[in-house]
């Protein structure tokens, strides 16, 4: 409440705590503090302010703060944006130290071989598989956040968005609800990943990997909280396994698993073979493999149709056979030029 705070600023306080917005509309603007004994600036949660867009708040606070400021700045993880921001506010003796990123023991992961189906078709029909009692969904961006919880909602669900488009009214209320049990998916942005508790998440989806993989440690560690168990699931086809291949290599421990229609089944092959498989197969000869790539994409559609994997296949073992023929022709030239020497 701001008249409580501003109350509480009528005896000169050792220690102001806030959000920047807050904290800019009670000292920048209405200047109900003396700012001139002010040594220390703490910014906690640096990376969640610069995805939230408090910077510009910070800027206007800073500029009312001594010179020798002394800046403590603490952050989970630090992007190359996050560091360009800081060095106008760390000096050169700024030290950044972080443990190695794990994920709790009560924790199981499993990656999910989506095939050629999108990512909400995806998700509707593994929620219709799972029911979990209460899902985190996360996506890496604002407009996949909109569009998931868009089909989510028409699936009918009972579901909110969450990200860092909502207020702060609003964000305290959606948390409000959400640990009051009133919905079954919460879909989100990387917002929520992060310092909030909610004890009742049973399972949390990514249907991408964010490009800063510690994120992933802070999604799975939504589940499992309080001393429960919880499953972590983790959406990929052939053309995302980049991110996939370097959490196994931090020591991420998946299962894998194929989505069909009837159900999720155990994919006998893994990650591994197939990544190790589809390299194999595109040095063999890299004008098939993009032949065969654009076959494939020519076939798809928004739905999937009757009849969609055997079209697929026609189309796959056209461009193989030009390939076949090509390699025949090939080979009788090879012959026929060795006869004529």
């Amino acid at each position: 409440d701001k008249t409580e705070n501003e109350q509480g600023l009528s005896i000169a306080p050792q220690l102001v705590i806030g959000t920047p917005g807050r904290l800019k509309d009670l000292l920048a603007e209405d200047y109900k503090l003396n700012l001139r004994g002010v040594k220390t600036l703490v910014l906690d949660e640096a990376d969640m302010l610069m995805e939230m867009g408090y910077f510009e708040d910070i800027d206007a606070l800073r500029a009312l703060l001594r010179d020798d400021l002394q800046v403590m700045v603490f952050s989970a993880t630090l992007e190359q944006g996050l560091k360009e921001r800081l060095r106008k506010y760390a000096s050169s003796d700024f030290v950044y130290e972080g443990e190695d990123n794990k994920a709790s023991g009560n924790v199981t992961h499993h990656l999910v071989d989506i095939k050629h189906v999108g990512k909400n078709e995806a998700l509707i029909r593994f929620l219709k598989i799972r029911r979990p009692y209460l899902a985190l969904v996360f996506a890496s961006k604002k407009e996949d956040v909109a569009s998931a919880y868009q089909a989510v909602k028409e699936a009918g669900y009972s579901c909110v968005a969450f990200s860092g488009d909502l207020q702060t009214r609003e964000r305290r209320k959606t948390i409000r609800l959400i640990k009051e049990n009133r919905y079954q998916v919460v879909v989100c942005s990387d917002l929520l990943s992060r310092g909030i508790d909610i004890e009742d998440v049973t399972d949390v989806i990514s249907l991408d990997l964010p490009n800063d993989l510690a994120y992933y440690y802070h999604r799975a560690g939504r589940t499992a909280r309080f001393g429960k168990t919880g499953d972590s699931w983790v959406f990929y086809d052939d053309d995302s396994t980049k991110l996939p291949l370097a959490l196994i290599a931090q020591g991420v421990k998946f299962d894998f698993l194929i989505l069909r229609k009837e159900g999720l089944e155990k994919d006998p092959v893994g990650l591994l073979p197939k990544t190790k498989l589809k390299k194999k197969r595109a040095f063999e000869d890299p004008e098939e493999a993009k032949e065969i790539k654009i076959a494939k994409a020519r076939t798809r559609s928004d739905r999937v149709k009757p009849g969609y994997k055997k079209k697929q296949r026609w189309a796959v073992e056209k461009v193989k056979n030009k390939y076949r023929r090509k390699a025949i022709r090939k080979k009788i030239r090879a012959t026929l030029h060795g006869k004529g020497e």
